[in-house]
């Protein structure tokens, strides 16, 4: 059986990166908690003092075309979120994985370090597996950011979906990955994973 560390190894392999230490990642279950802040500035409305005579409900998130976010590897998507706190990734070219990494919510978990297992540090990166939970986790390298350039940012209230994962950016919850059973979710407030 491939271990996990394998897979991620080889997916950022074949995807160009130069990662040493990412095959050493290690996770722990966990969740940080959100507070009711925005992780984007909300733009300035009028309001009426009137409550709304019908009930209004989000809209649904827009679809983007995922040949717009591929990389030059087959199987290679990256997007960032709007301001460029998080790179992430949708690789599919071996055992399918997604991920996100930048600068954390404080409240990120601490789990073992990349190079450093034995030593407790703060999550610098979410992944999911197509066949598992979602995890906090190390990484020492750059293992869900375009090396090519600056990613395409993912708009809010858009949804990137190559198959197993669908990945949306939400301006309030932020960016969320998720399978049918398993994901993500992380913002500059909080994150969670299931």
């Amino acid at each position: 059986m491939i271990s996990r560390r394998a897979r991620l190894v080889s997916f950022v392999v074949v995807a160009g990166a130069a990662l040493v230490a990412a095959g050493c990642s290690r996770s722990v279950e966990g969740e940080a908690t959100a507070s009711e802040a925005p992780t984007e500035p909300a733009s300035t409305t009028a309001t009426s003092s009137a409550p709304p005579t019908t009930p209004t409900t989000a809209a649904a998130p827009k679809p983007v075309d995922p040949d717009d976010y591929a990389a030059t590897s087959e199987g290679v998507y990256y997007f960032a979120s709007p301001g460029g706190q998080f790179g992430c990734a949708i690789l599919v070219h071996t055992a399918p994985l997604t991920g996100c990494q930048g600068t954390m919510p404080t409240s990120a978990p601490r789990v073992p370090g990349s190079g450093a297992p034995d030593v407790l540090v703060p999550a610098n990166a979410l992944m999911l597996e197509g066949d598992g939970p979602g995890e906090w986790v190390s990484i020492g390298d750059i293992a869900f950011t375009d090396f090519g350039g600056a990613p395409k940012t993912l708009p809010h209230g858009s949804t990137l979906t190559v198959d197993p994962f669908t990945c949306t950016v939400d301006e309030k919850t932020g960016v969320t990955c998720e399978t049918d059973a398993h994901g993500f979710t992380v913002s500059a407030t909080g994150g969670e994973v299931w």
